[in-house]
């Protein structure tokens, strides 16, 4: 990354790049700062062209590889999410027989969000271009993202408040980037954030409803448990979306318990599972209250009803309802 952050403030350039990683939120922010800085001074429209898996023709690439640029230094090619970097595709291997020869006038940009290192187009583009990935960022690196966010804007905020906000809006950076902006117009005449302010501005991340809606159900309070899950429906969340997240929260709970059994620290599992370390921790919590094989009890119910649903044999609603009251 520091690599790229020189290109961009000396505009020196490749020819060709690949972006990848699940962190959608710097990965545009790059792409974006990366083509303003080519094709600064010149009429995008013209000299810019977008790929992806509805339209990716090899010749079609090439031949926009090969136009000169219209009144401009450069042009500017995107090949978006096309799957060139993972598994057998033989347009990647027609792609890296060419991709060394393209003119000194064109950049080439691929993103992908999974990419397999030993494939030849990766190697070349290493070798010759430039790579960069954009990985989720750590707790601390995004607890001091908030920090630095809030202090541009003249805001403060303890590092306790910033983990109770990300554990409040969830730890994906472009709704953080939303919420920030939130909280900076409410706090117009304050100087800290509190965890009060975030309790009356920020919006829930449904990973946050669904920890609490787990840890009710966890603590046997089925009221509290069946509350929580109507208030979801009256915020429009579809009951199959939270039947899934709910696999996915029992999922990570059985999965943390298992790991720290054989003797992981709340670090190493957060990185096995991919997953900050705070939330880690809210899903060693929650697993005390649930035994590993009532949570494969959980799991398995959970998926024969997401089957039923889908098949017809259950209204979503109804189904959800009996799994929340089953296990609370």
């Amino acid at each position: 990354m520091k690599g790229l952050k020189k290109q961009l403030q000396n505009n020196e350039y490749n020819n060709v790049y690949l972006f990848y990683g699940e962190e959608k939120y710097l990965l545009d922010m790059y792409l974006k700062k990366l083509i303003d800085g080519l094709l600064v001074d010149t009429d995008p429209t013209m000299n810019y062209d977008y790929f992806d898996k509805s339209n990716m023709s090899v010749d079609k690439l090439f031949d926009a590889i090969e136009t000169l640029p219209f009144f401009a230094a450069r042009r500017v090619i995107v090949v978006s999410y096309a799957k060139l970097f993972k598994g057998k595709n033989n347009n990647s291997n027609t792609i890296a027989d060419r991709i060394t020869d393209i003119p000194e006038s064109t950049t080439v940009i691929f993103l992908e969000e999974e990419i397999d290192k030993r494939s030849r187009l990766y190697k070349l583009i290493n070798k010759n271009g430039y790579v960069a990935s954009f990985n989720k960022m750590s707790e601390n690196d995004l607890v001091k993202w908030v920090g630095q966010k809030l202090h541009s804007s003249g805001k403060k905020i303890e590092k306790s408040v910033a983990l109770h906000f990300l554990k409040t809006v969830g730890t994906d950076m472009a709704s953080i980037n939303n919420e920030l902006e939130k909280v900076v117009m409410y706090c117009k005449d304050k100087d800290v954030v509190t965890k009060e302010v975030i309790y009356e501005i920020c919006t829930r991340s449904i990973e946050n409803k669904i920890f609490e809606l787990v840890s009710a159900m966890g603590q046997n309070r089925r009221e509290r448990a069946v509350l929580l899950y109507h208030d979801m429906i009256i915020a429009k969340e579809p009951p199959g979306r939270i039947l899934f997240m709910l696999i996915r929260q029992f999922r990570l709970i059985l999965q943390s318990k298992l790991l720290l059994k054989k003797g992981l620290s709340e670090r190493d599992i957060g990185s096995r599972i991919k997953l900050a370390p705070f939330i880690v921790r809210e899903c060693l919590r929650q697993g005390r209250n649930i035994t590993v094989d009532n949570l494969k009890e959980a799991l398995k119910d959970c998926l024969e009803m997401d089957s039923n649903i889908k098949t017809g044999k259950i209204d979503a609603r109804i189904g959800v309802e009996v799994i929340i009251m089953k296990y609370s």
